[in-house]
Parts: structure tokens; C-alpha cells; sequence
């Protein structure tokens, strides 16, 4: 079960990307337009943007592997979380307001910590629309903000 800080953070973090891997350990990555943990505290649900859904059921079906790394622009706060592919559907229309929240915080932590060098649209396009909704099951969270605990297991704990 993920912690509550990390349900909170998942909750503000403003840009996000699932990477898999294929049977020949090739990486594919896929930006995120949403994502949120579901009320068992242990599934994330990423809606993946429609240029970045290639190359992502295969190796989900073939190995059931999937990360997630997500980031807090700004303090660079990053995590990223490992666990097994659960299920995918079409995205639905409960999923628009999950993405207009996830596009807004990246709008506003961009503009945050850059300024008005990007205008409020230019950023909004860069969140794609999603074609699909993937599912998976948390086994693993990692420490990835920069810094001496970068690479850290927070769970389950490191001994």
C-alpha cells in the first residue's frame, strides 16, 4: 500500500512518463496526460498521450512490467514507482477532469520556475490528449529527486 506521502505527491507532481521494455530489453518511453492512485492505495491508473501508446502493449503483455516516474517541477522532487500492469481501457469521460488537473499543475510550475518565457496555450499543448488508460500495481518506489538519496529504495524499505 502506497504511504500517504506518496499519494499527496503523486497528487501535485506536474509531468510524469511510464517506461517499459520490450524482449530485447529495448526502453520505450510514454508521456503521461494524467495519472492517480485508486482507492486500494496500491494501483496507479496513466493516461497515456496518443503519440506514446506504440510500442507500449507489447512489452506489457509480454513481461508485465512498468515505471513510473513522476516529478514536481520546481524542487525537482522526483519519485519513481515499479510494479506489474493490471489492465487497460479507452480513456472515459472521468478521465477529462484528471487530465485538466495534471495539465494545470504543469502549466503552473512551469510558468512558476520559468517565468513567461512559455506562454499559458503553448504549455497546455503540451499535455496530449489520452488514448489509453493503463493500470498498475505498485511493488516498488524509488527515491529520484537529485541529491545523495537519489537511487534510494523507500519501498518496500532497504534494510
Amino acid at each position: 500500500m502506497l504511504p500517504g506521502v506518496m499519494i499527496d505527491f503523486l497528487a501535485r507532481a506536474s509531468v510524469a512518463v511510464a517506461s517499459t521494455r520490450d524482449a530485447h530489453l529495448v526502453p520505450h518511453i510514454h508521456f503521461l496526460s494524467g495519472w492517480s492512485v485508486e482507492d486500494d492505495r496500491e494501483t496507479v491508473l496513466c493516461l497515456v498521450a496518443a503519440g506514446f501508446v506504440p510500442n507500449l502493449m507489447g512489452p506489457l503483455e509480454d513481461n508485465g512490467q512498468l515505471a513510473m516516474t513522476a516529478e514536481k517541477i520546481g524542487p525537482h522532487e522526483t519519485y519513481q514507482f515499479k510494479g506489474r500492469y493490471v489492465g487497460s481501457r479507452p480513456p472515459c469521460a472521468a478521465d477529462v477532469a484528471l487530465v485538466e488537473a495534471c495539465r494545470e499543475r504543469f502549466v503552473v510550475d512551469v510558468q512558476r520556475a520559468y517565468g513567461d518565457r512559455f506562454t499559458r496555450e503553448m504549455l497546455r499543448r503540451k499535455y496530449g490528449e489520452p488514448a489509453l488508460a493503463v493500470r498498475f500495481r505498485v511493488h516498488e518506489v524509488y527515491v529520484q529527486t537529485p541529491g545523495p538519496a537519489a537511487g534510494r529504495r523507500l519501498l518496500p524499505r532497504e534494510e
